[in-house]
């Protein structure tokens, strides 16, 4: 590849804050995006989180304790067989599942982070790191606009006080709501569901490897000339 001619991938990732898998895919898909840029320096990589109800029946409003939800989405076997499992998987890329707390529906969530790519793409991510750190691993409200409020402060989004602002109101309610529409128009029934360059998809948390094999395959087929 000459030095006039650069890499470039777009990444469309649908996922819910609420799903653990997504988690385990955003893990694996920033080592995958370090890995890959590492190898190859000129590289330009946007990834744009899009947002997906995992369950569109969740109150917004009043939270749920998760074990309550657990038991009755899942019941008690399939509770006992799948959070082992999901802790096993996390603790091999640093996540420290924690299942207490509380579940609440995740459009504020949304919209808080839909609002950060719109300012800056790499504040998405950060904001997003800890909005998953926040719910699996400190067990935090993800409905919280004050907790919101607070995590879009710390990486940078925003002030506490404009992030409560933006909360309070509709802003780009409608705009997640058609990006919802969007995926389920798309035939995404599960979570998460990476697209490349609008072409190609991976759905569920892979491993970095199969995004990285993918990478290469996708940037030696499409290469931007500069």
């Amino acid at each position: 590849m000459s030095a006039s001619q650069q890499q470039q991938i777009s990444l469309a990732v649908v996922s819910d804050i609420i799903c653990p898998w997504c988690y385990i895919g955003y893990k694996e898909l920033i080592n995958a995006i370090d890995k890959y840029k590492a190898m190859h320096p000129t590289a330009v990589v946007d990834v744009e989180y899009r947002p997906f109800l995992l369950d569109p029946m969740l109150n917004c409003k009043e939270p749920m304790e998760k074990a309550t939800y657990f038991l009755k989405k899942f019941g008690e076997q399939r509770v006992k067989m799948i959070l082992p499992a999901m802790n096993q998987r996390g603790s091999e890329l640093g996540i420290q599942f924690r299942w207490g707390g509380t579940i609440r529906q995740t459009t504020s969530a949304h919209r808080l982070l839909m609002f950060a790519y719109q300012k800056e793409h790499k504040l998405q991510l950060a904001l997003l790191a800890k909005i998953f750190e926040a719910y699996f691993e400190q067990e935090k409200d993800i409905g919280s606009h004050d907790m919101l409020a607070n995590l879009a402060e710390d990486v940078g989004v925003c002030s506490k006080d404009e992030a409560l602002e933006f909360l309070a109101s509709d802003k780009l309610y409608k705009e997640v709501q058609v990006q919802i529409m969007e995926a389920q128009g798309k035939g995404i029934t599960g979570v998460p569901c990476t697209v490349i360059n609008q072409k190609y998809a991976i759905s569920g948390g892979q491993k970095s490897d199969v995004y990285m094999d993918i990478f290469e395959k996708v940037s030696a087929r499409e290469v931007t000339v500069s």
